[in-house]
């Protein structure tokens, strides 16, 4: 499957709310490491993107690999829409699978859905 993707955004409060839609999306979360390079520390996704972009950016993060993050070092993220909450559910377990993002805390599960990659 061939899905589009948004543009990559620095985690932060401004650029959640000038580009994240109000709207069932599946994201990818990212740092920056000391290298200069980027790696996946989290896959999701949501029914309100804004709203739980938001959270993980908030003090009140329950995930504390996450908030550790998103508080210490440089984060960024992409999102693509997904009409079908099935789908999502496949494409979040093929990134799940893919990354081995260390703040996932555990596996969705189902059936991985191939699609390209950002």
């Amino acid at each position: 499957m061939n899905i589009t993707w948004s543009k990559f955004y620095n985690l932060t409060n401004d650029d959640i709310q000038k580009h994240v839609p109000k709207s069932a999306r599946v994201y990818l979360l990212w740092v920056k490491l000391q290298n200069g390079k980027w790696r996946c520390f989290y896959v999701g996704q949501a029914d309100n993107l804004e709203k739980r972009l938001f959270d993980h950016t908030s003090d009140s993060e329950s995930n504390g690999c996450i908030k550790t993050k998103v508080s210490k070092r440089v984060c960024g993220f992409e999102y693509a829409k997904i009409g079908k909450q099935g789908d999502r559910n496949g494409i979040e377990k093929f990134f799940y699978d893919h990354f081995s993002p260390e703040c996932n805390k555990s596996d969705p599960g189902g059936t991985p859905i191939e699609v390209n990659l950002p």
